[in-house]
């Protein structure tokens, strides 16, 4: 028979709960911003007078509507007034009535509203919050670390290690008991999967997984670094309107996944990639090393479009903090740009000192923009670069190309004119052509827009032969300085002017001042790695428990402020936390304590008392059933069919050359991606608004958010995908010509295939059905059974799920 499973209701509740986080994201990077800044002033309780009735600072308001009607309606933008007005539909009700919003902002509103409009705005309209940081210094997250007592169990023959024991004296207060352990493979497999992201290879034979040989694998650093990249947005494009492509992105991903193979320590870790342009190097290889790191900051989204250059520096920022924020230290600090956070004891004031630090760095990704001199337009030279471009050069060519699009409308007019007066607006093309080249007033701007072109692609010719050399990272500004305040986080509505420095309720005598002849980053890295710090280890350890159990002691892994979750075991979770710094920070040692332990051992299977009592399995009665991700469900196809090439890509491959047009929807994204197809999946390059369909089918996400925990849904077009896509039939066939050259008849091809997919031998049953379908395929085809036979195995969903 073919391997199958139920749902379970365990994992729903997961999705469902990781769903309402990336909603409420949504909310905060999507929609709030817009409303602060084009709505409050008419629209709040800070209005001279409200408009229309309406009030759309909190959700009650919005929902309520004003005088003509509910401004939103959840799940129908078709009886949302809202919608209609920002899309202009009557002339007599118009919001913003100065200037419509851009089109990505109105279809930002329009999914918003088909999500079903979640909000956490809370209150009546136009409520205040007063932050009281005594008071705010209680939340769990934000008390120093404990140091918890390893607890007494009454069962000591069931635990191994002390994880054990804060697991099962938790069980054991609520009367329930663990499941018996996983089956030797299927734990073989899990630890597989999680360690590398990829299934046991057939030549390590059928025995234990052994972990230290994983750890040390350079497939665990590839497969670690994607954990990290989900959390930094990384992507090889900009986002935003234009979504341009940018050059040498890749450089901060090998750096991760370096970062991992080398247990680099986190603190480290954190520090280079906020700083590392700041710290001392001892050599020119540990300079690059640092330097790259800091792409961190500088590979988020930027709208190039804007061409209003202070918000394009204001939103860059914001997306900066909000990054940092959410992966580092578990918390929405981006909520305190328009007004305190309503939640957590962040102020306005708290979110300018943290955008002084980041305004007075230079985000430098080559993102390519007519608007603005360098800010994220350079890039850096690494220690071997025979050569730079300086800042006068990139002036020029920037100069050149805004001067060159403001004559194109020039030209048409004069060709126009001209046209015209000679009566030859309706001669071919070929005519018109000839007959500009005697009009000298046509010829002028023609030649001036060649002259200047000439120069944007010699320029542009250095930049590409100079790419090899280059990279995306951070600098300090010439000239660091404090940041004023953003009322209501509007641009032109500055306030008071905020000394750089960290959230007040975080700090003590020990918080480090910033070097006001820097712009604060150094300290900034000090400080989140402090030991005063109490975010850092823990939103980290429970990243690495989530990667590993399927969920994390905290639920909501991206935010431990007061809207988040509390731990389900809060006792282990600093007891990790603590061993993760006294480890020296070490990832792969935390990785080595929690799969060493019995609880990660566990099987799934069910138990009805301990279901009825914690039906989320918060306690850790079970193992999860977890679903492989969207990249180890790739690779594993790849593994198993032997077309895998486990080395990375050739440098030329991964360099993007900057060409007249660099934005993506002018990019052959196919071509981009064929040297790839048959790499892992982490060295495959991802872009805004284009990741490829095998992947995002199955929930890999877009990279404009932090996400700390992906979506698992279950969709039909996955399992049509599994059964129709050319790609799954390529894959079964190269797998079943593989199974056919090391088996040598039915019964042991039928072994192979199940130890190749599933990582187990065949039930006597399953070899029956196995042999029946096999021998009864349609036409006598021998090959295309076995192509057959092997994607059903693939379309199992033993083969998806980790049992």
């Amino acid at each position: 028979m073919i391997p199958t499973m139920k749902w379970p209701a365990i994992l729903l509740l997961s999705t469902a709960l990781a769903s309402a986080a990336e909603d409420m994201a949504f909310f905060e990077n999507k929609i709030r911003p817009v409303l602060v800044e084009h709505c409050y002033s008419c629209h709040s309780p800070e209005a001279k007078k409200i408009k229309g009735g309406l009030l759309l600072d909190t959700r009650e308001g919005i929902r309520r509507g004003g005088d003509t009607g509910p401004a939103v309606v959840p799940g129908d933008a078709s009886q949302s007034l809202l919608i209609k007005a920002i899309r202009y539909e009557d002339p007599d009700f118009e919001m913003p009535p100065k200037k419509k919003l851009p089109a990505e902002v109105i279809a930002d509103f329009e999914k918003w509203i088909a999500m079903g409009a979640p909000d956490p705005r809370e209150g009546k309209a136009g409520a205040v919050t007063t932050i009281d940081l005594e008071e705010g210094r209680k939340h769990w997250s934000f008390q120093p670390l404990s140091n918890p007592p390893v607890p007494e169990v009454k069962d000591k023959s069931w635990p191994r290690t002390d994880i054990d024991r804060f697991i099962l004296a938790a069980l054991e207060a609520k009367g329930l008991r663990p499941v018996a352990d996983a089956a030797p493979h299927d734990l073989r497999r899990r630890l597989h999967y999680d360690l590398t992201g990829l299934p046991p290879d057939l030549a390590e034979g059928t025995g234990a997984a052994d972990v230290s040989a994983l750890l040390e694998s350079p497939r665990f650093g590839e497969r670690w670094a994607r954990h990290w990249l989900d959390i930094a947005g990384y992507s090889e494009s900009t986002g935003g309107g234009q979504n341009m492509v940018l050059p040498v992105n890749f450089r901060y991903r090998d750096y991760v996944i370096a970062a991992f193979n080398a247990d680099k320590p986190y603190d480290q870790f954190l520090r280079e990639q906020i700083a590392g342009d700041l710290m001392p190097a001892k050599d020119a290889a540990q300079r690059d090393e640092q330097l790259i790191a800091t792409g961190f900051l500088s590979i988020g989204t930027k709208n190039t479009l804007d061409e209003n250059d202070p918000r394009y520096i204001t939103t860059v920022v914001d997306e900066q903090i909000d990054s940092m924020g959410r992966s580092v230290l578990g918390l929405t600090l981006a909520c305190a740009r328009c007004h305190d956070h309503k939640f957590d004891p962040i102020s306005t004031r708290d979110y300018y000192a943290l955008a002084g630090i980041l305004r007075s760095s230079e985000p430098l990704a080559g993102a390519w923009r007519r608007h603005f001199l360098k800010w994220s337009q350079a890039l850096q030279p690494l220690s071997s670069a025979p050569d730079v471009l300086s800042d006068a050069e990139l002036t020029e060519q920037l100069n050149s190309a805004k001067t060159r699009m403001n004559l194109n409308g020039k030209r048409y007019k004069v060709q126009r004119a001209a046209l015209q007066e000679a009566g030859l607006t309706k001669a071919s093309t070929a005519e018109q052509e000839a007959f500009y080249k005697t009009r000298p007033e046509v010829m002028e701007v023609i030649n001036e827009m060649d002259r200047l072109q000439k120069i944007v692609d010699r320029h542009n010719d250095k930049l590409n032969k100079l790419l090899p050399f280059l990279t995306s990272a951070m600098k300090d500004a010439e000239k660091p300085a404090d940041c004023a305040v953003r009322i209501r986080g509007e641009e032109s509505q500055l306030g008071e002017v905020v000394p750089r420095g960290f959230p007040a309720v975080f700090t003590t005598s020990t918080t480090p001042e910033v070097n006001r002849s820097q712009s604060g980053r150094l300290e900034l890295a000090t400080w989140i790695t402090g030991k005063d710090n109490p975010l850092t280890a823990r939103v980290m350890v429970n990243r690495v428990w989530q990667h590993l159990m399927g969920a994390g002691i905290v639920e909501s892994c991206d935010d431990f402020g007061k809207t988040g979750q509390t731990p389900a075991n809060a006792a282990l979770l600093d007891h990790l936390a603590r061993r993760f710094i006294a480890s020296g920070w070490s990832v792969k040692q935390l990785i080595r304590d929690i799969t060493d332990s019995r609880v990660y051992q566990l099987g799934t299977a069910h138990d009805a008392k301990a279901y009825e009592a914690d039906p989320a399995n918060r306690l850790n009665w079970r193992a999860n059933r977890r679903r492989l991700d969207a990249n180890a469900l790739r690779d594993s196809l790849l593994a198993v069919s032997g077309r895998l090439v486990l080395t990375p890509p050739p440098l030329e491959s991964q360099i993007h050359l900057r060409v007249e047009d660099s934005r993506t929807k002018s990019t052959d994204i196919a071509k981009v991606l064929a040297p790839t197809e048959r790499h892992r999946t982490i060295f495959r390059p991802i872009m805004h608004e284009n990741v490829p369909a095998d992947l995002s089918v199955f929930d890999f996400p877009e990279p404009e958010m932090v996400t700390g925990r992906r979506s698992v849904t279950t969709v039909p077009t996955q399992a049509l995908f599994l059964m129709n896509s050319p790609l799954i039939v390529e894959h079964a066939r190269h797998t079943a010509q593989r199974v056919k050259g090391l088996g040598k008849d039915t019964s042991s091809r039928i072994e192979t295939a199940y130890q190749l997919i599933l990582a187990r031998a065949p039930s006597d049953g399953e070899r029956g059905d196995a042999a029946a379908f096999l021998t009864g395929f349609p036409g006598d085809k021998e090959d295309e059974a076995l192509a057959a036979y092997c994607q059903t195995l693939f379309a199992s969903a033993e083969f998806r799920y980790l049992y």
